[in-house]
């Protein structure tokens, strides 16, 4: 419950953060970050605690497009494809190994601070898309035989679940020209499923974003 409390906390501070608009003394010179239109590719690390599986870190890439709705807001959508978790035990006449990986689809809303600085903050908040693959191998030999008179089984299974997350984000692109930008990102996908409880996927990320 106090994890889901600091959650409704966090989200309510970034939603009020995403939705103040104090006053802005804009420059010319961030002409260049006001572009309508960006694509990005990103490398990040997972930290997955949306199972019992050890939380990582796993390699993950991922992909972006975003599109500037006014001067401080923008609306994006990003694919997150992680690498396997894998949690795997042998001792004599037992093998198991545990896989799992959670792919994410977010549409998130955008909020510009300091846009009259060279690196603005982003402050990010929007709903995600979980799918929750896991995938479960081994074998166990037994000493005498079973039931039916074997003595060696093997397990080969697979499942998958769908999860919707409430996401929140930040970032700090950094200029490295007219249209290219290092960004330098945070993101949590927060899940309450009926069996697990509060559980989510934290992933810091770096993203080379180009921008139209």
């Amino acid at each position: 419950m106090r994890a889901c409390h600091r959650g409704v906390v966090v989200g309510m501070a970034m939603i009020g953060a995403v939705f103040s608009d104090p006053p802005v003394h804009a420059q010319g010179s961030t002409n260049s970050a006001l572009r309508r239109v960006f694509i990005e590719a990103t490398a990040m690390a997972d930290y997955d605690q949306t199972d019992f599986e050890p939380p990582g870190p796993a390699l993950a890439d991922g992909a972006g497009i975003g599109a500037r709705l006014a001067r401080r807001y923008t609306l994006r959508f990003e694919f997150d494809k992680p690498g396997e978790h894998v949690e795997l035990f042998e001792a004599p006449r037992l093998r198991h190994r545990f896989a799992s990986k959670t792919t994410a689809f977010a549409f998130l809303l955008g909020r510009d601070f300091r846009i009259d600085k060279r690196v603005p903050i982003v402050v990010l908040i929007g709903v995600s898309a979980l799918t929750h693959r896991t995938h479960f191998t081994g074998y166990i030999d037994f000493a005498a035989p079973d039931a039916n008179g074997s003595r060696h089984v093997d397990f080969d299974e697979h499942d998958v679940e769908q999860w919707v997350a409430v996401t929140l984000g930040v970032e700090a692109p950094i200029a490295i020209s007219r249209h290219l930008r290092v960004v330098p990102q945070l993101r949590t996908h927060d899940v309450a499923n009926e069996e697990l409880g509060q559980r989510s996927a934290l992933r810091p990320r770096l993203s080379l974003r180009w921008q139209f």
